[in-house]
C-alpha cells in the first residue's frame, strides 16, 4: 500500500485521501469496507491501468490469501458505493481474462498541512471541470503566455471550450498569485458601459463615482493579480479599452480574457484554442481511435448516461465519423453523446450525418464551425418532444441561469401544467440541454442553446406572454427581497441580476409592459445599490420615471424610484444642483406618503447640501425639521441622528454650547442596527462625525487634551469600519484639530498626507481638496512659496466642485496670515482679500478669520487702531460663542500688539482672565504663549513672530 500519507487523489467528484484512507464527495465521507478502500487505492493509484485478479490479491490479503470470488464480492461493493454517491457513471471495468482497470481520469493534490489553510486565499473561480480532455498543451501554453506576456485572450467559436480551459488555467495558477484570482462573467451584461463595474463586484471594491477604472488602478497595484475576463465578445469594445486601461496601468496585473474575436490592443497575446483533435479515416480500431481525445470525450460522455458502454472495434470507425463530423468541437460532441443512449452509435451518426448535410445547404454563409455547431444544435433540438421543445425555448427567457422554481413558475401555463414543466427540466437536464451552475441548484442554458432556444421563441407566439410572466416572476420575487429589508437577503438576490436586467429591458421596450418595469424598477433599487451597481441603477431608474404614469405619480412606487435615483447621482457626481432636486421630491413624496424612513433620508443628504454649501440658516431649518419627524416616530436612532444633525449645525453656525449638548445625546443614545443601516445605505457614519466635530467643540470650550482623546477615538471608529468615507471624515477633521493645537507636531502633517491619499484612491473629491489644503499650510510654512500656493489653489478647486465649502475661508486665511509670517506680509494680506471673506458672519471660526485679519493689519502697518478693532471684535465674538481657545489667541494678539501701558494693561487683565479659565492643555503652543506674554515684556516683532 502507499505510504504518502500527504497525497490526495481526485476523481470525478470524489477526493481519495491515502494517509487518512478517507474517501469523500463534496462534504460527505463515502463509508467503504477496510478491503474495498484497499482495493481502490491500488485500482486508483494505477488508474487507465489493468491490474491483475492475482495482483489484486497479493496487495490486498497479502498474509492469507483468498479466493477470487471474494476478490469479485468486494469489487462488487466497491463499485455500488461509488455509484450511490454518483449514479450512472462507471469507475471500474472489469478486462475479461485479465483483471480489472479505474477508467475515469484521476489527479493528484498534495494535501496541505493544516496550518495552511486559509479560506480567504481560495480562488475565486468556478469549479474545475473534473474530465477535461485534450487540452494539456494548450494549458501550458496558455501559463507560458500568461507568465511572460501577462495578457492572453483565448479566442475560438462558441462551444470551443474557451471558459472550461481558462478556468483550468485559473486552478493551475492558483498557487502562483497566492489566491488573488477573479473571475468575471461578462455574459449576462447588457451594456458596453458595465465591464468596468462588473469588475469592480468582483474585486469587492465599492465605488462612488461614475468612473470605476481609475479605483480599480488604485486596488490592484502592488498586488500579483490574475483577472479573467469570460465572455467578452458582445462588449468587446468596452472590455478591450478596460483591459488595455487596466494592462498598461497596473504592472503587477495579468488578464485571461475568452472571446470570439481578438481585442487588437496593446499587449495582447492571442490563443486561439482549436477544436479537439480527431482521428483520420485511416484510424480502426478502438485502441487506436481512443488515442484521440475528441472520441475520449464521445465515449466519456455516453458511459456518463450508459454505465456499461465500451467501444469496440466495429463501434471505432463509427465513432472517428461522428467527432470528424462535429468537427472535434467539445459542445457538439457532448450534445451527439447524450443521444447515443436512445439510438446507438450507428444510428446517432447515420442521423447526424443527414441533419448536418441539409444545415450546411442552407447556411453556406456562414463560418464552417459555426455551420457545424448550429446543425448539431438543431439536430439535438427536433429530436426532442414537442413538449420538451416548448419548454426548451420557454426557458430562453431566463438570463444569467434560473432555479428549478423559477423555471416551473414561469414555464408552466394553461397548456403545459407544472408536472408537465418539472418533468421537461429534468429531461432537458439529462440530455445535456440544460447545465447545472457550479455546485448550486441554479440551472441555466449553455450561451449557444441559449441563443438557438431564442430564436424558436422568437418565431412563436409565446414570446411576449412568456416575457410577461418573467418579468412578473422577478418583480414579485425582488419585492419579498426588499420588503424583508435584511441586508444578506437584499444582497443574495444579486444572483439575479441578469433575469432583472432581461426582464427591465423588456418591459422598457415597444412590446413591454411600462407598468411592469416601474414596479421592478422599484423593488429592484436596493439590490442595485447594495451591489454597488450605482451607474446601471441610475439609468433603470431614470427610465422608469420617465415612464411613470399619473396611477404611479405620488405613489410609494415612485418615492423608492426617486429615492435610488437621488441617491446613485449623489454617489456618482457629487452633491449637485440635479441631486438636490431629486432628493427634494424624494423628501415631498415621502412626507405625501407619512413614510417616516424616507423622510429622515432625504432630510439627512438635503442638510448634508446645505451644510456643505455652506448655508447654515437652511440647514437648521432642515435639522430641526428631521428633528420633529425623528421624535414623532419614537424611534432611538432617528433622535440621535436628528441630534447629531443639530450638533453639527449648532458647531458650524456658532452655537458651541448648543452642538456640544446635541452631540452627547446622539452619541449615548444611539442605536447601533439604526447606525449599521445609515452606513449600509450611504457609505457614511453619524458616529465617527459625530466624535470628529465634538473634538473641535472641546478644543474650542479650552480642553485640547479631552480634544485628542476624542479624536483618536473618531479615527479608531472609522479604522475599523473599513468605508471610505468615514475614515475621510475622521482625517480631515484630525488633520485640523491637530493644527490648531500642535502645529509643528509630525503627526499633524502625516494626518493629512493619509488623508489626502486615502481620499484620492476613493475618488472622494471633497475630502481630497481639504487635504491638500492642509497640506498648503505645511508647505508655506517650510517657506515653500509657489509650491504651496498652488496646492492650495489646486485643493480649492476640488472643493468648489464637489460644492464643499465648510473649510475654506479659514484654509485660505490661515495660509494667508502663514504668508505673512514667512515675510511676505503684503502677499499674505492679498491671499486673504481674494479669498472674498465676509468678516460679519459669525460662525464657528469667523473669530479667527477676525483676529487673522487684525494680524495682517500689523504687518502690513495698517496702523494700530486698524489691528486693534479686529482684535477687540474677535474677543467680542468669542465671549459670546463661549469659544475660550478663539479668545485666548484674540486676547494674546492683542496684548502683544497694544504700546502704551494703560491699554496694555488692560489687554494683559483680559489675557490673564482668559488664561486661568483652562484647567488643561498648559503644554500646547497657545497657552504656553500667553504664558510668555504674561511673564515678559516682549517686543512686538518678537512676540507677533513667535505665534504659530
Amino acid at each position: 500500500m502507499s505510504d504518502q500519507r500527504g497525497k490526495v487523489l481526485s476523481f470525478g467528484p470524489f477526493e481519495l485521501s491515502i494517509g487518512g484512507r478517507i474517501l469523500t464527495n463534496g462534504a460527505e465521507t463515502v463509508s467503504l469496507g477496510a478491503r474495498a478502500m484497499d482495493l481502490l487505492i491500488v485500482l486508483v493509484e494505477q488508474a487507465n491501468k489493468v491490474v491483475g485478479r492475482r495482483t489484486l490479491i497479493e496487495r490486498v490479503w497479502p498474509e492469507s490469501g483468498v479466493e477470487q470470488v471474494s476478490l469479485r464480492v468486494h469489487i462488487s461493493a466497491l463499485r455500488k458505493a461509488l455509484n450511490r454517491s454518483d449514479p450512472g457513471r462507471r469507475y471500474i471495468a472489469n478486462v475479461p481474462g485479465r483483471g480489472y482497470s479505474f477508467v475515469v481520469p484521476v489527479t493528484s493534490a498534495s494535501l496541505p498541512m493544516s496550518g495552511d489553510l486559509n479560506p480567504s486565499s481560495r480562488p475565486r473561480l468556478p469549479a474545475r471541470l473534473v474530465r477535461m480532455l485534450g487540452r494539456r498543451e494548450a494549458l501550458a501554453t496558455i501559463q507560458m503566455k500568461l507568465a511572460e506576456q501577462k495578457f492572453v485572450t483565448i479566442v475560438g467559436p462558441g462551444g470551443i471550450g474557451k471558459t472550461t480551459v481558462a478556468v483550468a488555467v485559473a486552478h493551475e495558477m492558483s498557487a502562483t498569485f497566492n489566491g488573488q484570482i477573479y473571475f468575471v462573467d461578462l455574459s449576462a451584461l447588457g451594456g458596453a458601459s458595465r465591464v468596468a463595474p462588473a469588475i469592480a463586484a468582483a474585486l469587492g471594491v465599492s465605488v462612488q463615482t461614475s468612473n470605476v477604472v481609475p479605483a480599480l488602478i488604485d486596488r490592484l497595484q502592488g498586488r500579483s493579480t490574475l483577472i479573467i475576463l469570460d465572455c467578452c465578445e458582445h462588449l468587446i469594445d468596452e472590455a478591450s479599452a478596460v483591459a488595455e486601461e487596466l494592462i498598461c496601468r497596473v504592472p503587477t496585473l495579468h488578464l485571461l480574457a475568452t472571446s470570439r474575436e481578438a481585442m487588437r490592443v496593446e499587449g495582447e497575446q492571442i490563443y486561439e484554442l482549436c477544436a479537439l483533435e480527431c482521428p483520420g479515416e485511416d484510424n480502426k480500431s478502438a485502441h487506436d481511435v481512443l488515442q484521440y481525445p475528441a472520441v475520449q470525450l464521445l465515449v466519456d460522455r455516453v458511459r456518463a448516461v450508459r454505465g456499461d458502454f465500451e467501444l469496440t472495434d466495429a463501434d471505432a470507425p463509427i465513432a472517428a465519423r461522428i467527432c470528424r463530423r462535429l468537427d472535434g468541437i467539445p459542445l457538439a460532441i457532448e450534445l451527439a453523446a447524450g443521444r447515443v443512449d436512445i439510438f446507438g452509435l450507428s444510428k446517432a451518426a447515420s442521423l447526424l450525418d443527414d441533419r448536418l448535410n441539409l444545415s450546411w445547404v442552407g447556411r453556406r454563409t456562414a463560418l464552417p464551425k459555426h455551420q457545424t455547431l448550429n446543425a448539431a444544435l438543431e439536430w439535438s433540438y427536433d429530436l426532442l418532444g414537442v413538449t420538451e421543445k416548448r419548454v426548451l425555448s420557454r426557458l430562453s427567457v431566463f438570463a444569467g441561469g434560473f432555479t428549478f422554481e423559477a423555471a416551473v413558475a414561469v414555464v408552466a401555463d394553461e397548456t403545459i401544467d407544472e408536472a408537465n414543466v418539472s418533468d421537461c427540466i429534468w429531461e432537458l437536464r439529462s440530455k445535456s440541454m440544460i447545465a447545472a451552475q457550479g455546485q448550486s441548484a441554479r440551472l441555466r442554458l449553455l450561451d449557444t442553446t441559449h441563443a438557438f432556444a431564442s430564436q424558436r421563441l422568437a418565431e412563436s407566439a409565446e414570446e411576449v406572454g412568456l416575457r410577461r410572466r418573467h418579468a412578473l416572476y422577478f418583480g414579485d420575487l425582488f419585492k419579498q427581497g426588499a420588503s424583508m429589508d435584511i441586508p444578506e437577503r437584499i444582497q443574495a438576490l444579486g444572483v439575479e441580476v441578469g433575469n432583472v436586467r432581461a426582464a427591465l429591458n423588456w418591459a422598457f421596450s415597444v412590446e413591454g409592459d411600462a407598468k411592469i418595469g416601474v414596479e421592478l424598477a422599484a423593488a429592484s433599487a436596493s439590490t442595485w445599490m447594495a451591489m454597488a451597481l450605482l451607474t446601471e441603477c441610475r439609468d433603470w431608474m431614470t427610465k422608469a420615471i420617465g415612464r411613470l404614469d399619473n396611477a404611479s405619480a405620488g405613489s410609494r412606487q415612485e418615492m423608492i424610484v426617486q429615492s435610488a435615483l437621488a441617491s446613485c447621482m449623489m454617489f456618482t457626481d457629487g452633491m449637485t444642483e440635479e441631486s438636490y432636486a431629486s432628493w427634494e421630491k424624494a423628501r415631498l413624496l415621502a412626507e405625501c406618503l407619512d413614510d417616516t424612513e424616507c423622510q429622515l433620508d432625504s432630510l439627512l443628504v438635503l442638510w448634508a447640501h446645505q451644510i456643505r454649501l455652506p448655508n447654515y440658516a437652511e440647514a437648521t431649518e432642515l435639522a430641526d425639521r428631521c428633528g420633529d419627524v425623528a421624535a414623532l416616530s419614537g424611534n432611538r436612532g432617528a433622535i440621535a441622528m436628528a441630534n447629531y444633525m443639530r450638533g453639527v449645525t449648532y458647531h458650524h453656525s456658532g452655537r458651541i454650547s448648543q452642538a456640544e449638548a446635541c452631540f452627547e445625546l446622539s452619541l449615548h443614545r444611539d442605536d447601533e442596527a439604526s447606525r449599521r443601516s445609515l452606513i449600509t445605505r450611504f457609505g457614511y457614519d453619524r458616529k465617527v462625525d459625530a466624535l470628529a466635530v465634538l473634538a473641535n467643540v472641546t478644543w474650542l470650550r479650552g480642553c485640547p487634551d479631552q480634544a485628542r482623546r476624542l479624536k483618536l477615538t473618531s479615527i479608531a471608529e472609522a479604522r475599523q469600519l473599513d468605508h471610505a468615507v468615514p475614515l475621510c471624515v475622521a482625517l480631515a477633521w484630525a488633520s485640523f484639530n491637530t493644527y490648531l493645537a500642535s502645529p509643528d507636531d509630525p503627526e499633524t502633517e502625516s494626518l493629512a498626507n493619509e488623508l489626502v491619499d486615502h481620499a484620492g484612491k476613493y475618488n472622494v473629491e471633497s475630502y481630497q481638496g481639504f487635504g491638500l489644503g492642509m497640506q498648503a499650510l505645511y508647505g508655506v510654512r517650510r517657506g515653500e512659496g509657489d509650491a504651496a500656493t498652488a496646492t492650495l489653489y489646486r485643493g480649492l478647486e476640488k472643493l468648489s466642485a464637489a460644492r464643499y465649502g465648510v473649510f475654506n475661508w479659514f484654509l485660505q486665511a490661515e495660509f494667508a496670515r502663514c504668508t505673512a509670517v514667512a515675510g511676505h506680509p503684503q502677499l499674505g494680506l492679498a491671499v486673504f482679500e481674494r479669498a472674498k471673506i465676509n468678516l460679519d458672519e459669525t460662525h464657528w471660526y469667523a473669530v479667527e478669520l477676525r483676529r487673522i485679519r487684525g494680524e495682517l493689519a500689523v504687518y502690513n502697518d495698517e496702523g494700530l487702531e486698524v489691528a486693534r478693532q479686529y482684535f477687540l471684535s474677535a474677543l467680542g465674538l468669542a465671549a459670546s460663542q463661549a469659544s475660550l481657545s478663539w479668545e485666548l489667541r484674540a486676547a494674546t494678539s492683542l496684548a502683544i500688539a497694544e504700546e502704551s501701558a494703560e491699554l496694555k494693561e488692560r489687554a494683559w487683565q483680559t489675557l490673564q482672565s482668559t488664561h486661568a479659565k483652562f484647567r488643561e492643555g498648559h503644554e500646547t503652543v497657545d497657552l504656553r504663549l500667553a504664558k510668555q506674554v504674561l511673564a515678559v515684556s516682549h517686543l512686538h516683532d518678537g512676540a507677533a513672530n513667535s505665534m504659530h
